[in-house]
């Protein structure tokens, strides 16, 4: 937490117990030592620097604690906010995210102060006690608008994460559950594809086994075509007549082998060309599923998420009392905090 500004003149101070307002105070602890204050100062330690006491000077301190629930996030995240400033506005107005600090640890805080202690004087608004009460609402109020926890969210994958989780996390959770995606779409494809092939394929091997049938029919037909010839044209210088009609009707069973071989071997080529076909169409969709995925991984985006006002509670709110050391630097004084964390 940045230190408030160290004041560079004492002024007037008070006994404790006439500074005190007449509800409870807040004594924020003196955690730092005389050398640690000079460096939370940003000052180097000069030699001739003496310590002349602690001074407490008032501040306003306001602590919340927040609960974010949403299930539709998967979110139950705890966070707090705190302000803390020794320079109210007298009128009673605070920007609040103008003097927001790192939590203080409610142990942490002094039940009484430091008896050898002097105290700055006690002003408006500190000392009216509806101006604090209506700073507190109004610090609830703040807290209920401003504060949001952010969620990282990936919808398409259902993948959603807290502030308590890394933007290592959530992306290693967002590959895992793309992969998952990935991996049931590609069997899907692979699926359908597949099944289509397979049709392809018995088709396939039905041809091939009718164009093994038809090329067995064609090389018969052709012996017996060839048979019946040779024995016509021997018929014709013998003394036994073959049948021309015989040999023509040989003639015409053969062709009609031949033209089934053909068709066969158009229906395998055919076929062999829509495998081809659908084995591209797979492959086009496999990549088209693949890319889709990695694109799909990538989708990020932010959502603020506000808390419910009944999971907001307070747990400080008033006059605290800043521990400054009073400094005697040559003839300058100044005045170092006693307070960090």
């Amino acid at each position: 937490m940045a230190a408030p500004a160290a004041a560079t003149a004492l002024g007037d101070h008070k006994p404790a117990r006439r500074c005190l307002p007449a509800w409870p105070s807040i004594f924020l602890p003196n955690n730092l030592s005389f050398t640690e204050a000079f460096k939370a100062a940003g000052r180097s330690y000069p030699q001739e620097a003496y310590s002349q006491g602690l001074i407490y000077r008032p501040a306003l301190l306001a602590q919340a604690s927040l609960r974010f629930l949403n299930r539709t996030y998967d979110l139950d995240y705890e966070s707090t906010s705190t302000a803390l400033t020794t320079t109210p506005d007298r009128r009673g107005r605070v920007r609040w995210e103008e003097v927001q600090v790192e939590a203080i640890d409610a142990r942490a805080l002094d039940p009484q102060p430091d008896p050898q202690a002097r105290f700055a004087a006690l002003e408006a608004p500190l000392t009216e006690a509806k101006t604090i009460s209506a700073l507190e609402k109004d610090f609830l109020d703040w807290v209920y608008q401003t504060v949001k926890a952010t969620v990282r969210a990936n919808e398409t994958l259902k993948v959603f994460a807290g502030p308590d989780v890394s933007q290592a996390d959530f992306r290693r959770q967002c590959s895992e559950a793309a992969q998952d995606g990935r991996n049931k779409e590609t069997k899907q494809v692979v699926a359908t594809f597949d099944k289509k092939i397979d049709v392809l394929a018995d088709k396939l091997a039905r041809e091939e086994h009718e164009l093994s049938t038809d090329q067995a029919e064609l090389s018969g037909r052709k012996m017996e075509e060839y048979t019946t010839h040779a024995e016509t044209l021997l018929g014709l210088f013998g003394k036994r007549r073959k049948s021309l009609s015989k040999s023509l009707s040989k003639r015409r069973l053969a062709e009609q082998a031949e033209a089934d071989v053909k068709e066969s071997k158009e229906a395998i080529s055919d076929l062999k060309a829509q495998v081809a076909t659908l084995e591209k169409e797979k492959e086009a969709a496999l990549q088209e599923v693949s890319e889709r995925w990695s694109q799909i991984v990538e989708e990020e985006k932010e959502i603020p998420v506000s808390p419910a006002r009944k999971d907001i509670l307070l747990d400080v709110f008033g006059v605290a009392w800043f521990p400054f050391y009073s400094v005697q630097i040559g003839e300058e004084t100044v005045e170092l905090p006693g307070f960090g964390h």
